[in-house]
């Protein structure tokens, strides 16, 4: 009798726990990352009889979380990459609203600024229409200066995100290897019985980890989870932590960089993170807003130089040799070298790509190697004695720092061609009539001409070629007046120098054959060119001179309106407009690029936690169906123990008991 009281009893007690879990089951419904648990019933071992086997009841072997570990890495990559996508949608939006805008936007400002140009050159000698031009020049540099200011405060605000989620990491990180310790001593305690709750709330960890940064995971035998980031580095092995800590990159002290905390010295893995809201902070800085602030700092370069470039071969309202109309905007060169000093200037805007470079000396080799920085590529190698070297669209010169008389060994240099200079782009004359709409220089032909030979395209080249024309020595003494003739003394047709010099200097005769190139020649003097063409007859002749009193004259204005039309950046394949339209154009696709990614990762997220939460959520109507089947055998138990109770009682009364 007493094994059916014993059977009886098992039953109760089992079936009581797994009412009781199913209860906890139902409580937890709404527990964020709460796993179903269910009871694995197993039966007694049963007693040998005459009658062969009989059952001794049962018994609860463990009770288990539904749980699949497909699912749940799933649920932690869809979440690291939702995360990842979000953050990365939220800063190319914020860039794309600054740079199309028409009110923050370069577009406009570009456009009205070379109008004011135009008008300069329609009125050279009016004073209202040059002040109105270097307001414009100054609105231009306010905005580059603003567009420039949001990439900045963007910066800000990532090293403030960088901050916040290695934070959150560190915590995170710390959080799961506290449990890892908890999991294993119960799981041990228990006989090997899975402590489900604590299992539940580490994975919440983990997919919160997660969501700040791409990690994989790898299970001991023992229970304990270990975490990786995305290279491979450990973050926690078992109950121990290696966390990050963030540090001023040295390259750029206004930025954060990432390293493994502890360490003496510090080795920056920023570029080994992936995935996760720290991941794309850390690639949305140093792909899209490094990318789209350096093309700014190229367009701000372009137009300072080549701007500056033809100011410097104009005439001023005084009759003065212009100047730099802008800001120079020279390369930042950080070297290591205590033997010499580099400086660099930008000569060719065209061949500036905004990539920064490394010079770095040999001595056995004696040359001196320029690496490009972005690319891995080498651009030159040369020696030290080929100084001034023009690479790259710099010009580059050495000068050795007494007492050394050679360059050392490893001697280095970091040249960043266009370093900050959106944010240094900034007018620099402020009076009206130093703009130098004039050209220095003009030509005339003689009214005795009796040939259809011209002389035009007169253009000033080289601004060191020429003297201011109010110094003592000015380019052209007098004026060169050229004659045509059929021969200038070597059996040749052409023109020879009746009078004047150039820079001092007598000319020799100019070879031109109206039979072969009447369509145009060009030819060069000192420093600035003409075009010959047509049919001159014998004793034709054409004058150039300093061209005084030219406050009428507009040539160099409409060389420099011509700038926003010519194609100056890019290897000479896009105009300032061009190139800003590219940038637009380029973070405009990045941003519906990253929306579009962000939903696509949202969708793919949701899909993966309906997945899990098929298998391991609780369902009321699932767990109340356990519950009645939970009850009705629990009544049958125990009607089992009251019949047994009374077979028992008749036994006893029939033996008189």
């Amino acid at each position: 009798m007493s094994n059916v009281f014993n059977i009886s009893t098992s039953a109760l007690t089992s079936l009581q726990r797994a009412i009781a879990t199913t209860g906890h089951n139902i409580a937890n419904v709404n527990t964020e990352g709460f796993s179903r648990q269910r009871v694995e019933f197993e039966a007694l071992p049963a007693q040998i009889s005459g009658a062969g086997f009989i059952g001794s009841g049962v018994t609860i072997g463990s009770i288990t979380r539904s749980y699949d570990e497909f699912l749940a890495v799933d649920v932690r990559t869809r979440t690291s990459a939702a995360a990842s996508a979000r953050t990365a949608a939220d800063l190319t939006g914020r860039i794309d609203s600054v740079l199309a805008d028409p009110n923050t936007g370069l577009s406009s400002a570009l456009d009205r600024f070379f109008a004011a140009v135009q008008d300069v050159a329609n009125n050279p000698g009016s004073l209202p229409e040059r002040q109105i031009l270097i307001r414009e020049a100054e609105v231009l540099g306010d905005r580059f200066s603003f567009v420039d200011g949001r990439f900045g405060q963007l910066d800000l605000e990532i090293n403030t995100g960088i901050r916040g989620a290695v934070e959150d990491v560190n915590n995170f990180a710390v959080g799961i290897a506290a449990l890892n310790e908890q999991i294993v001593s119960d799981t041990n305690a228990s006989g090997g019985q899975p402590p489900n709750d604590l299992l539940d709330a580490r994975d919440q960890l983990l997919n919160r980890l997660a969501e700040k940064v791409g990690i994989s995971t790898f299970e001991q035998d023992d229970g304990a989870v270990n975490v990786f980031l995305g290279n491979g580095q450990a973050l926690v092995v078992g109950t121990n932590v290696t966390g990050l800590e963030t540090f001023s990159d040295p390259t750029n002290v206004s930025r954060l960089a990432i390293g493994t905390e502890g360490l003496a010295v510090q080795s920056d893995i920023s570029r080994f993170i992936t995935g996760g809201e720290l991941g794309a902070l850390i690639g949305s800085r140093s792909n899209l807003i490094d990318g789209t602030r350096n093309q700014l700092n190229v367009l701000a370069a372009g137009i300072a130089t080549s701007f500056n470039q033809q100011s410097r071969l104009g005439l001023d309202l005084d009759g003065r040799l212009g100047g730099d109309f802008f800001r120079p905007l020279e390369p930042s060169v950080v070297d290591t070298s205590a033997n010499a000093d580099l400086s660099a200037r930008i000569v060719d805007p065209s061949a500036i790509t905004g990539d920064q470079y490394e010079l770095s000396y040999a001595a056995g080799a004696g040359t001196y190697t320029l690496r490009n920085l972005s690319t891995g590529a080498t651009e030159d190698t040369f020696a030290a004695a080929d100084f001034p070297r023009t690479v790259a669209g710099l010009e580059l010169d050495l000068s050795l720092v007494a007492p050394a008389t050679t360059p050392a060994d490893g001697d280095s240099f970091r040249i960043n061609p266009v370093f900050q200079a959106a944010s240094l782009f900034e007018v620099q004359i402020t009076d009206p009539r130093s703009f130098a709409a004039a050209s220095p220089l003009r030509s005339s032909a003689s009214l005795a001409n009796i040939g259809s030979g011209t002389l035009g395209e007169l253009t000033v080249n080289d601004v060191g070629a020429l003297p201011d024309p109010l110094s003592a020595t000015p380019p052209i003494a007098g004026g060169v007046t050229l004659e045509f003739r059929a021969d200038t003394g070597s059996g040749d047709p052409g023109f020879v120098v009746v009078s004047g010099t150039v820079g001092g200097a007598g000319l020799a005769p100019i070879d031109f054959d109206p039979t072969a190139e009447s369509g145009g020649k060009t030819v060069t003097l000192g420093g600035f060119s003409f075009e010959l063409a047509g049919i001159p007859s014998e004793g034709d002749r054409f004058t150039i001179e300093l061209n005084t009193n030219g406050s009428g004259d507009n040539r160099n204005a409409l060389a420099l309106a011509e700038l926003q039309l010519r194609p100056v950046l890019n290897n000479g394949n896009s105009t300032f407009q061009d190139a800003y339209a590219g940038v637009v154009a380029d973070v405009a696709v990045s941003a519906r690029q990253a929306g579009a990614n962000a939903d696509t990762e949202e969708t793919l997220l949701q899909q993966a936690l309906n997945s899990r939460d098929a298998l391991q959520g609780a369902n009321l109507d699932e767990e109340a169906a356990n519950l009645l089947r939970y009850q009705q055998a629990y009544q049958a138990a125990a009607r089992a123990v009251q019949i047994a109770d009374e077979v028992f009682q008749t036994l006893l009364a029939a033996t008189g008991g």
